[in-house]
């Protein structure tokens, strides 16, 4: 039974392997990506302080909660990675909304406004841009105490790989961002950081 354990475990490290290449060839050859890092436990747990530093310390300077659900989500997953992109760089333009202030019903009391629907927005009543890209909605009812909350997202480079599943990705908090950065040798740049996950 142990020798059956150990092929199976041999076995999964390979296929672990392969895929591992697979994604980073991938996500390397798109235009604009610097660097893949796949998180190892101390990786990950350093990320996890830091988001959680992150969520307790508050959003607009304290004055509001906040809840990363991408963040949680990516970090459930069996494969962790991070990318490194240059400025400017979009891939993730599939993601409709970025970042919600939602009540303690759910409902959607403002949103960051990804390209072209800011047209949308303003020809709804009540809608108040906050700046350029922000938007509070002032006809909702609002039910206890607002956050922001990050959702996940998709990771369109990756969708159509077969032996993928589960795929998630988040966007980080900035002090997750510059511990990454800084990490990988990228500190003093421009460059952003994302966080991607997939079971096997």
């Amino acid at each position: 039974m142990q020798v059956l354990n150990s092929h199976k475990a041999v076995k999964l490290s390979v296929e672990r392997n392969t895929i591992r290449s697979a994604v980073r060839e991938r996500i390397l050859a798109l235009k604009g990506i610097e660097a893949l890092e796949y998180l190892d436990q101390d990786f990950r747990q350093e990320i996890e302080q830091r988001e959680r530093d992150a969520e307790s310390n508050g959003a607009v300077g304290g004055l509001m909660a906040f809840v990363n659900t991408g963040v949680w989500d990516v970090l459930t997953r069996q494969e962790v990675f991070v990318i490194v992109a240059r400025p400017k760089v979009e891939m993730l333009y599939t993601q409709e909304h970025l970042v919600h202030i939602v009540d303690q019903k759910g409902q959607v009391i403002g949103e960051y406004l990804p390209e072209g629907k800011r047209e949308e927005v303003e020809t709804r009543d009540n809608a108040y841009l906050l700046s350029e890209d922000f938007v509070l909605y002032g006809d909702v009812d609002i039910v206890g105490e607002p956050y922001f909350l990050i959702p996940p997202m998709p990771f369109p480079p990756l969708d159509d790989m077969p032996e993928i599943k589960r795929l998630v990705s988040a966007s980080i908090s900035t002090v997750s961002d510059d511990y990454i950065r800084d990490r990988l040798g990228y500190g003093n740049t421009k460059c952003w950081t994302h966080l991607v996950g997939y079971d096997l």
